[in-house]
């Protein structure tokens, strides 16, 4: 068995129905966990997570089976003991639907550092300040509820929670963005993210956090969180725990390397900056399922998507000369303030082929979204700058072109 590849000795205190004890204890092992603790039981639901989308192109939609169902207790006893016997220097928490009060009510003895993994309501965060628990850590991610509720998605907003007795500093994952961490005097520290091709997003930010910490006491701030950055690409990337660990186990070798890598940074607040022309034929008579939903995906990573015909009108011919030079001359306006252009390529509308062609001579990025393979011609295919036939290949592409000065056609297979 392969060790630890940071070389960290770490245990894990988990909640779960108890029918699943085998299986986590085989799990740790393989996960080289030196410890594993049973500290809560998960009754009435099987604890099972659905996922509408594991790459998270938009929306992921969680669903938690039988969730009203639920219901977790807590064995304050077992962490308490797990804590005394085990003695961490740090303790992270990742979020759950479990009694907060009592986990508060053990690590109010704990002399240790505490992070968290926050994604719920507020008042939860209310409920460790309760009982005098402050955290090193508060971290959070631009897709929680927490972050574009509570926070309405303002980073200056969630600054406001730095606080000496509460929160000493804040660790904001921007999904294929990067990450920001500011420190308890608000000094910025930000990691780029390395583009992959994403085959999943599930546990992504768990593997970003438990690397960033993990490190951050022996590396600092700016080494860890690009290493943590790096690892999580990897951990994204494929499905396999064995090719995962494969690939990162040599990782403390190449932390100087990492540190001269360069990926994609495009802050959340910064993306409300970025137009996105959507070429295709958006009309009634069509279905235009993929136009919606690479609509509904941008809108997801807080850029700014144009339907021209949405915004502009449709013209179907009747309307005067007037009329009609003025919907060219607002769609033309609209492809020269966006940044990208994505065409969906979903039938032969001559439209779309002109709006490529307009974008690209004017030298802006275009990618071809060619969900049912249509692409053939050989003038499309040398046009576009990227040719992607799922959603998730969509959204990578838009974060690497931003990232890039220079593309080149890539055809994905």
């Amino acid at each position: 068995m392969q060790g630890h590849p940071l070389n960290k000795q770490y245990g894990m205190a988990a909640m779960y129905p108890s029918y699943l004890n085998d299986s986590v204890e085989v799990f740790s092992k393989e996960l080289n966990a030196s410890l594993c603790c049973m500290i809560g039981q998960i009754e009435g639901s099987p604890n099972v997570i659905t996922i509408t989308d594991s790459t998270e192109a938009g929306e992921q939609g969680y669903q938690d089976l039988l969730r009203e169902q639920c219901k977790v207790t807590v064995d304050i006893s077992a962490l308490r003991k797990v804590i005394r016997e085990f003695l961490p220097t740090d303790i992270l928490i990742f979020p759950g639907k479990y009694p907060v009060s009592d986990i508060a009510e053990v690590l109010r003895e704990y002399k240790g550092k505490i992070h968290i993994d926050f994604q719920y309501e507020i008042e939860q965060l209310e409920v460790f300040s309760s009982f005098g628990i402050s955290f090193d850590t508060l971290i959070l991610s631009t897709s929680s509820t927490l972050f574009k509720g509570t926070y309405g998605g303002r980073v200056d907003e969630l600054l406001k929670d730095l606080d000496p007795g509460k929160v000493n500093s804040i660790l904001l994952k921007e999904n294929r963005g990067g990450a920001r961490y500011w420190d308890i005097d608000r000094i910025n520290f930000s990691t780029p993210a390395f583009p992959s091709q994403t085959a999943h997003s599930v546990g992504v930010g768990d593997c970003f956090n438990a690397v960033f910490i993990s490190m951050k006491e022996q590396f600092g701030i700016e080494t860890s969180l690009k290493t943590a950055s790096y690892i999580s690409a990897i951990y994204a990337s494929t499905w396999s725990h064995d090719e995962f660990a494969s690939l990162s186990a040599s990782v403390l070798d190449s932390v100087e390397e990492i540190k001269e890598m360069e990926g994609t940074l495009v802050h959340w607040e910064d993306r409300q900056n970025i137009h996105i022309y959507i070429a295709g034929p958006d009309f009634p008579h069509i279905d235009t399922t993929w136009i919606e939903e690479i609509y509904k995906c941008l809108q997801y990573h807080n850029f700014v998507p144009h339907r021209p015909v949405k915004e502009n009108g449709i013209i179907i011919g009747h309307e005067t000369e007037e009329q009609q030079l003025t919907a060219y001359h607002n769609d033309l306006e609209l492809i020269d303030k966006s940044a990208v252009l994505v065409a969906v390529l979903i039938n032969d509308d001559p439209g779309t082929y002109v709006e490529i062609g307009w974008a690209a001579h004017a030298g802006k990025p275009v990618i071809l979204f060619d969900p049912n393979y249509r692409a053939t011609n050989l003038f499309l295919k040398k046009t576009a700058t990227l040719i992607c036939n799922t959603l998730g290949e969509v959204i990578d592409a838009i974060y690497e072109l931003l990232g890039k000065e220079e593309t080149k056609v890539v055809e994905r297979t």
